[in-house]
């Protein structure tokens, strides 16, 4: 009978370490994410504030989606991130882009600013704002995405981008030959004022009501692990009796 059970045990022990393990890393995960939705709601109600000075050290971490104003133009370059909306931005979801344009600051420096949501069939169709009119812009400090295993490779040649990642999507845009040596500050923003002539692009596409369904994630895998267990239970209790 042992050795009937070998294999079915060996199988089964290993699939409930890498359940019990997947559960405890949503686990982890669940607690991670409270905790964005707790930064990101509190940061949500401070006052707008000015950017980081130019060569002053900052943590990241600290800025990431606190509110910020600043003043300057937009230059004409322009990316289009891609992305499908879960949940409707001001009443429209569905597939669609981001807008990433370079914004040229007052002290000379850029940063990419997410103008907001387009529709996919309304990609080429929305106002541009004109380059060199001077703009008071509002909006949400956002740090850099990570590229994960399974995000979209990047098409610089139609303008697509599948992380916003603000120095890949500057050498896309070739956006060196205007800045210099450095492309752009380590972080984007999404635009919250001006809203476009329009309405197109949307802005305000930062999630404050983060979805947070980790706690469920962890109870399916664990369960699955009790299930799997009184399967074998139940299988190795037939051997016996045999």
């Amino acid at each position: 009978m042992k050795s009937r059970l070998f294999l079915p045990g060996a199988f089964t022990l290993a699939s409930l370490l890498i359940l019990i393990a997947l559960g405890a890393w949503q686990w982890r995960r669940m607690d991670e994410k409270l905790a964005l939705i707790q930064t990101i709601q509190s940061r949500a109600a401070l006052v707008p504030q000015a950017l980081p000075s130019p060569g002053t050290t900052f943590e990241p971490e600290a800025l990431n989606y606190t509110p910020v104003t600043f003043r300057g133009t937009f230059v004409a370059a322009e990316a289009h991130v891609f992305f499908s909306l879960a949940k409707p931005v001001n009443g429209v979801g569905g597939p669609g882009y981001l807008v990433i344009q370079p914004f040229r600051l007052e002290d000379g420096r850029f940063v990419l600013v997410n103008r907001g949501f387009v529709p996919a069939d309304k990609k080429n169709s929305f106002v541009r704002d004109r380059p060199g009119e001077p703009v008071t812009v509002t909006g949400v400090l956002r740090l850099p995405e990570r590229r994960g295993p399974f995000s979209g490779a990047d098409d610089p040649a139609k303008n697509i981008y599948y992380v916003r990642d603000p120095e890949a999507i500057a050498r896309g845009m070739q956006l060196g030959r205007i800045t210099g040596s450095r492309l752009v500050e380590p972080y984007t923003v999404d635009l919250a004022t001006p809203v476009p002539p329009g309405g197109l692009p949307m802005p305000g596409t930062t999630q404050v009501n983060i979805p947070n369904n980790h706690f469920q994630y962890a109870l399916t895998w664990w369960s699955l692990a009790v299930v799997l267990a009184a399967i074998f239970l139940i299988y190795a209790r037939q051997e016996r009796r045999k």
